[in-house]
Parts: C-alpha cells; structure tokens; sequence
C-alpha cells in the first residue's frame, strides 16, 4: 500500500504530460503546401462563385466527382448565394486530422456573413475528398 501511494503521483503526473505532448504533435498535412491548399480551396470557392461547374470539380478526388453532380453543384451555388451572398476572401485555416485525413477549417467571409468552408484530403493526397459549408444562415435554411 506504501508502494501505490508512493508512486501514484508520479504515475499521474506522467499522464497528465503524455496528455499535453500529444496535443503539441502538429497535424499531418496533404500532399500539398499549405498555401496549395489556400489556392485549391479559393479556387473551388471562386468557381462555385461564379457558377463553373468545371473548375469547381478540377482537383476533386473521383468519389467527390461522382457525388457532386451538376445538378447538386446549382442546389449548393444557390443556396450559398442566398443564405451568405458573394465570396469575397478567406483567412488562415485550423488544421487536423481525423482518421487518416487532413482537415483544413477556413473562416471564409462572404458578403452576408462568415462562413467555415472545411475542405478534406487524405494525408499526404492532393485531391479533394470532401467539401463542408457551416454558418448560421446556411444552418436556418437548411430546417
């Protein structure tokens, strides 16, 4: 019982800094630079924006191509437009990972409000393979 009592702070104490490195472990990133990533996620933005279905799906993994029809890329065109307004610029994203891909979260300004744009990569993938809109106008339309 001395021994238990004697060590277990120790024993916490190791687990409290193992808990502390781990959140000091940058994330992993695609096979892209960041500021590929920046331009690629702009580039979709600005195609969307302007209505280019071409350039909106150009570094679009094939799922993400497969899924995002024409007709489902109008639907996310106009709703976009209507609940947020024009593009106008991003800011610098947050990066995570979550099993086995890379997340970039850009605070995203458009004319009516922010928008969180977070667009996913396998790690160490330098195509899309997955596209996320969040505000609270896209959320009140969505009801």
């Amino acid at each position: 019982m001395k021994l238990i009592k004697k060590f277990l702070p120790v024993s916490v104490l190791i687990l409290v800094l193992v808990a502390d490195l781990s959140g000091c472990i940058p994330a992993q990133k695609a096979g892209l630079s960041d500021q590929q990533v920046a331009s690629v996620t702009e580039n979709i933005l600005k195609a969307l924006d302007q209505n280019n279905y071409p350039a909106f799906i150009h570094d679009f993994s094939p799922q993400m191509k497969s899924a995002l029809t024409q007709a489902k890329f109008s639907q996310l065109q106009t709703m976009l437009f209507n609940a947020s307004g024009n593009f106008l610029y991003m800011n610098k994203p947050s990066i995570t990972n979550n099993q086995g891909y890379v997340i970039y979260r850009f605070p995203t300004k458009y004319a009516d409000e922010t928008v969180t744009v977070t667009i996913t990569f396998v790690i160490g993938g330098q195509e899309v393979e997955g596209l996320y809109f969040d505000s609270a106008n896209l959320r009140k339309i969505s009801e």
